[in-house]
This record gives C-alpha cells, structure tokens and sequence, in this order.
C-alpha cells in the first residue's frame, strides 16, 4: 500500500497543476478517485493525507479536498510586489494588508520598489525570470503610456507566474486581472460636491502618464457637462512623473506656480490627490491665497497629508483595507484556480469645510 499511496499522491499533485490551469479548485471526491483508479479507500486517504501535509490542499470535512495554491516548498511560496514606493503615503498601509492576507495563507512577500520606472521595472522582471515567484501584484509604470516590458510578463505568465494588477493595468495583457479605483465615478463625486457649494469655476489637476489621470479627467469632463457648467470654465493643468520626482527629491514645485496662473479664474480645483494638494496648497499660501476663501481643493485619497495643520481638504477615500485585501484575494483565486474577474472600487466622499461657497 506504501507504494500506491506514493504513487497517487504524485499523480494528484500533476492533476493539481493541470486544475489549476483550468481553472478547478477542487479535486475530485475520495470514491471517485477510488473508482477511476482501482484503489481502496484507505489508500486513497493517505495520499490525500500526504497532500494536505505538504500543504497543497486543505481537506474539508464533508466537502472535499480544495487545492491551495502553495507550493510543497515553503522558500517557493514568495509572491512579489512591484509597486512604486514601499516607504511612503499611503504604500505602507497597503502592502501590511497584502502581508498580511497572503501570510494567513501561507505565502510570504518580496516588495520591488519600481519608483514609476519602465528600466527599473525591466530590470526587476528579468531577475524574477530566473526563479519566478508563485504570482506578482503589480502597480503598471507609466500605465498611460506604452509599455515596454510586456515580453517579460508574458515569459513569467507562460511559466506558470500569474499576475494581478493594482491600481491600473495593461491593456495589452487582458489575460491579468486588476484591482483599481473606480476613477471616473470618483472625479464625479468631487465635481458634483463642488457644485453644490456654489462653484461654477472649477479647474482640475491630472497626471499625464499614469492610467489614472485620463480616467480622472474623463469623469471631471462628463460631470461638469452633464451638470450644465460651461467647458470653458474647466481648464485643466497635466503633470507627469518627473515634475513629481523634482518635486519630491529637492522640493521644485516651479510647475505648480504655472498651473496657478493657468487656473486664476477657478474658484475650485479638484487634484489628483492629496500629496498634490498639499504641495499646491503651500504654493497657493505663499501666493497670498486663502483658502477655502479665495480658492478650494478637492482631491482624490485621504492620508495624513490632508489632514495637516496647514491643510484640512474634502478627499475621497475607500473602506479601510479594501485595496490591499481585495487583490491579495485575487491573486489567492488565481493560484487556487478559482474564477477571478477585474474590479473597481467605489469611492466615499469626506466632506471638510475646505470646499465652502465661493
């Protein structure tokens, strides 16, 4: 019985792999197994045992045997996150959240700091060609842009490394799913929210190369003209990954003094979120602007940086945890073989009194 139990097991090991692949999370039921391969139920069993202890399938009781995802190997359980910064804004919250997920699954995490980088992104993905993790989460780079890159995922996704997206995606890899903002409803809350405090004028702040910005500005587009507010009255100022990158290694922010010029005649602007607002705000302040009295802000994530002591803005924000637990789920379905599908999550409005009446 030694031997046939051995022998199963390593035959339900490749069916795994092959449900997998298909898309079957289960594995089928002790008398089906006892049929289709002439064994007894006790040898049955002990593979399955042997299985479970390996960690491949948790067996439940009176339900049957589901496949994990993990690997035998606990050093081969690692996921890889590449995301754009790791230390800063709202990243740490985020990963904690995919950690902690996928350690209550028995994965572990390996962060890869891209900082919006397409060299720094290739680099990484030609390292994880030579012993691909069990999946990736991956925050595109310049998500607006082409890419150069898509080789290498294809190459990782061809050898068994799946792939699941957060907070954008690839167009040209339809086959990942992805976890994002729900960014045109978003620029809609703000911009309607602004409009019934009275503004008629509102301007707007988009980032030019991530997916994020055209998706946000679409929604600020459609809502001030579904609402009836003149197009003209909505002037809209781009900046891109190297104003950012100046602005946060030496504190250049000479880009959003231009944009302050740009959108004098604006009685509100609704930015691309809150790390951009509180710089704009300090530019604004040393202008000799007021706000909310001369201008008000409006901008996309809640972190510490709009509630500061120098600003105190309406934001958007989603449930606590969501982002990161909804695509360290997506990523377990995808290695448990489940159907997984793409999502986008809703926005909640936090009123601050820094958007009042013009």
């Amino acid at each position: 019985m030694a031997v046939k139990y051995k022998w199963l097991a390593g035959r339900l090991e490749t069916l795994i792999r092959k449900n997998i692949r298909e898309g079957i999370n289960k594995l089928p039921t002790e008398q089906e197994l006892c049929e289709k391969y002439g064994l007894s139920r006790q040898t049955v069993r002990m593979a399955l045992k042997t299985l479970e202890e390996k960690g491949l399938i948790d067996k439940k009781r009176g339900s049957g045997s589901y496949i994990t995802g993990r690997s035998p190997k606990s050093r081969e359980n690692e996921v890889g996150i590449l995301i754009f910064n790791d230390q800063d804004y709202l990243y740490p919250a985020v990963i904690q959240d995919i950690r902690d997920t996928l350690t209550k699954n028995g994965f572990f995490i390996t962060i890869f700091p891209t900082h919006n980088q397409v060299c720094q992104e290739r680099e990484i993905l030609q390292k994880l060609q030579e012993k691909p993790p069990r999946g990736l989460i991956v925050e595109g780079c310049k998500s607006a842009l082409p890419n150069p890159n898509l080789d290498l995922y294809h190459a990782l996704i061809k050898n068994g490394c799946p792939v699941v997206f957060l907070y954008n995606y690839y167009p040209e890899l339809p086959q990942c799913p992805y976890v994002k903002d729900d960014n045109f409803s978003g620029s809609s809350l703000l911009v309607r929210h602004l409009a019934e405090q009275g503004h008629t004028r509102i301007g707007g702040i988009f980032k030019a190369d991530d997916m994020q910005g055209p998706e946000r500005y679409q929604g600020f587009l459609e809502t001030m003209r579904d609402l009836g507010l003149p197009l003209s009255n909505a002037p809209a100022c781009w900046y891109d990954s190297r104003d950012l990158a100046r602005l946060d290694a030496i504190d250049d922010g000479s880009f959003l003094n231009e944009m302050i010029r740009d959108l004098s005649s604006c009685t509100a602007i609704v930015c691309y979120n809150d790390f951009l607002a509180y710089h704009l705000a300090n530019v604004l302040l040393q202008s000799g602007f007021q706000i909310p009295d001369d201008i008000s802000l409006a901008a996309f994530d809640n972190t510490y940086l709009s509630n500061s002591d120098i600003l105190s803005i309406t934001t958007l924000s989603h449930q606590p945890h969501e982002m990161g637990v909804r695509v360290a789920d997506t990523l377990l379905k995808k290695l448990k073989g489940l159907p997984v599908h793409s999502q986008e999550a809703r926005w909640n409005l936090n009123q601050k009194e820094s958007t009042g009446a013009p």
